[in-house]
């Protein structure tokens, strides 16, 4: 009987070779003391770019609030514009709940009294 060979098998042998390769690049053995300090440096440089762009966008601007006087408009209607759904939905329930069981009491109701269902 004659086998059949699969591909599976040597696509994983290939693929655990070219991770062992790729591995062992050119961060796995030690570098020289110059490229460290390189190294060193530009991620100083790195950190003090970064820590200088979170200051500028953390430092406090002047509120644009502030120089507009509030004026009273009366009563806000985006309240209403939020609210409308979720207050459609729990009538609508409500509404359903409420007409079943009061149907299902009028069934007892009629029960107790001897009508048939």
């Amino acid at each position: 009987m004659a086998r059949s060979s699969s591909i599976v098998a040597p696509l994983l042998v290939l693929a655990s070779v070219a991770l062992a390769v790729f591995s062992f690049g050119p961060d796995a053995f030690v570098a020289a003391p110059q490229a460290v300090e390189t190294r060193a440096l530009q991620h100083q440089a790195a950190s003090a770019m970064m820590g200088a762009t979170l200051a500028a966008a953390a430092s406090p601007l002047p509120a644009l609030a502030a120089r507009v006087e509030e004026e009273d408009e009366g009563f806000d209607l985006r309240i209403l514009a939020v609210l409308a759904l979720p207050l459609f939905a729990v009538s609508w329930a409500l509404f359903n709940v409420w007409r079943v069981a009061f149907r299902q009491v009028v069934r007892i109701g009629e029960s107790e009294k001897g009508n048939p269902l």
